[in-house]
């Protein structure tokens, strides 16, 4: 059996804040990939040299908390690897598919019902029944994220559409179940180095075969009205967007366990609202902020169904390495 961490974690307020706050990163990747898309890239190239520097990046401070842990990744590559090629590849991949073929908020509803995949399926494999008040909490929630997309626009629905994003609804609660199951046994920094990298070679895969287009330009980029380097906007994407996110949301899922940090990051849909209305002015409907009031209630009921903090998680002191 892998060793459980040692070291202290995360509160579960502290928890939730830090998936909030990952979950806004993370809505700030579409202005910023899109940005790069209009200036001449294509979004395998920005997917690419997004996950490949972000694994760089992390292989340093992996390197160090691996060996600070005793961690051995090749006790968890079958996990890695689901995690890279469904949870990270799978998703991205699933999302862009669906996004040419359906309004982005018929694709952003489906992909989110990923937090109700999640609750299906610790109650069907754990036979953990959820309580009524995660169950009205979880109905509460994903009303509101209707309501929230409900004002995007809605076309004639494609079926291969509505396919991807379902596939790209299961590969979200996968990567949220997966990261739940071995952050207890592998640092949070170590797991979003090891996803990103089989993320990075998958995609390179994907780029290789010619079924994602792979372009990067050196044209400036627009990015809100600012004329600027596409260095600025590959950098955000790859430092707040990816590395932060990855790290901070396995750190997330470490204590709150994948059903309640499935719901918290219903938070990305309410932050991309904030993001189109701060960098392109369009200003939220009605709707749409009832729909996010919706979604924090929802959340809040999930919270109070019961303590989030998992006891059988505690760690025992660390071993003595001298």
């Amino acid at each position: 059996m892998t060793q459980a961490l040692p070291g202290r974690r995360l509160g579960a307020r502290s928890a939730i804040a830090v998936e909030v706050v990952a979950a806004v990163s993370s809505s700030a990747s579409g202005p910023f990939g899109k940005a790069l898309i209009l200036s001449g890239w294509s979004a395998g190239g920005v997917l690419l040299v997004r996950t490949c520097l972000a694994a760089l990046l992390l292989l340093p401070p992996a390197w160090w908390a691996a060996r600070r842990h005793g961690t051995d990744l090749r006790r968890s590559l079958g996990g890695v690897t689901v995690l890279g090629v469904l949870g990270i590849t799978g998703t991205v991949v699933c999302y862009y598919n669906a996004l040419a073929r359906l309004p982005v908020g018929v694709a952003m509803m489906l992909l989110y019902l990923s937090p109700v995949l999640v609750l299906g399926w610790v109650w069907i494999r754990h036979g953990e029944r959820p309580a009524a008040t995660t169950c009205l909490g979880a109905v509460v929630a994903i009303g509101g994220l209707v309501l929230v997309v409900a004002a995007m626009g809605v076309q004639r629905p494609s079926l291969s559409g509505i396919g991807w994003a379902l596939g790209g609804a299961g590969c979200v609660a996968t990567y949220f179940l997966t990261s739940d199951r071995m952050t207890a046994s592998v640092p949070p920094v170590v797991l979003a180095c090891a996803g990103l990298s089989v993320a990075s070679v998958s995609i390179g895969l994907l780029v290789a075969v010619g079924l994602l287009p792979f372009q990067a330009v050196g044209a400036a980029v627009d990015l809100g009205g600012w004329i600027v380097s596409p260095v600025l906007p590959l950098v955000l994407v790859v430092l707040l967007s990816t590395v932060f996110v990855y790290v901070a949301g396995f750190a997330a899922v470490r204590v709150l366990g994948a059903r309640m940090t499935s719901f918290v990051a219903l938070a990305e849909p309410i932050a991309a609202l904030g993001s189109a209305w701060l960098l392109l002015g369009e200003v939220p409907r009605p709707l749409q902020l009832t729909g996010a009031a919706f979604v924090v209630a929802g959340v809040v009921l999930i919270r109070s169904d019961r303590p989030i903090e998992r006891s059988s998680r505690r760690r025992p002191p660390a071993p003595d390495r001298s």
